[in-house]
């Protein structure tokens, strides 16, 4: 009865060790949605603390199994290595925005107010820049509604997100400075692993179809080039 109980505790304390559900803080969750996860810099002395020890316990959920998140993100299983390798970046990202001393600190807390007040406008006038010659490129693609598949909606969502994300950075420099583009560009570089998982998720070549939009587009080679090097951030090949 002991060796019972002992075995029992021990598969309690397994279970507990990989269980990631103390980590889970809804007031924290509360208090970023209502900074719309933009918080100020004097907001971000409250929650980076909170944010941090909150990820800490998410790293050592994942690593409750023995490997470390660097060993994880080398995995040959790709939903764990790009899990991993997504926590690594948001880490990455976190730890940067909490370092005063840090270049993208300086970089976001001078832009944020503007970020706040140009995200929502600029979402929906990208939606519709993207939106119409979308349309278009996909009648000459598909000229015929039998040629429609499922494939083909993946599609559509793929270009439409993509460019709409980066329409969005692309504008930013004129709305808010080149800081405030930059500092939007560094966080796509740290979370690119976690964007490609979200974004164009079984669009066999989503590099190829992106390419021949843009050349659909007939953008400027300057505007190209700018539209281009946004998206080789969140592009996804399978």
């Amino acid at each position: 009865m002991k060796l019972a109980a002992l075995i029992f505790s021990f598969m309690i304390a397994g279970s507990l060790a990989c269980s990631d559900d103390h980590c889970k803080d809804p007031n924290l969750a509360n208090e970023l949605l209502a900074v719309r996860f933009l918080p100020s810099g004097k907001q971000l002395e409250n929650l980076c603390p909170k944010v941090l020890t909150f990820l800490e316990c998410e790293k050592e959920y994942f690593e409750c199994q023995g490997q470390s998140l660097e060993e994880l993100a080398s995995s040959s299983d790709k939903t764990v290595a790009s899990n991993a390798n997504a926590m690594l970046g948001g880490i990455s990202l976190v730890r940067d925005l909490c370092d005063e001393d840090s270049s993208f600190h300086h970089g976001y807390t001078e832009s944020v107010e503007c970020f706040r007040g140009y995200i929502a406008n600029a979402g929906r006038m990208c939606h519709q820049d993207v939106a119409r010659p979308l349309d278009d490129f996909f009648d000459v693609l598909y000229p015929s509604e039998d040629d429609i598949t499922e494939g083909a909606f993946s599609e559509i969502r793929c270009l439409r997100e993509t460019l709409e994300l980066a329409c969005v950075i692309d504008n930013l420099s004129d709305a808010c400075g080149s800081v405030a583009q930059e500092t939007a560009m560094t966080v796509l570089r740290k979370m690119k692993p976690a964007l490609k998982q979200k974004i164009c998720e079984g669009v066999e070549n989503s590099a190829e179809l992106k390419s021949r939009f843009l050349d659909f587009l007939e953008f400027d080679d300057e505007k190209r080039e700018r539209v281009q090097g946004i998206l080789d951030l969140i592009k996804r090949r399978k």
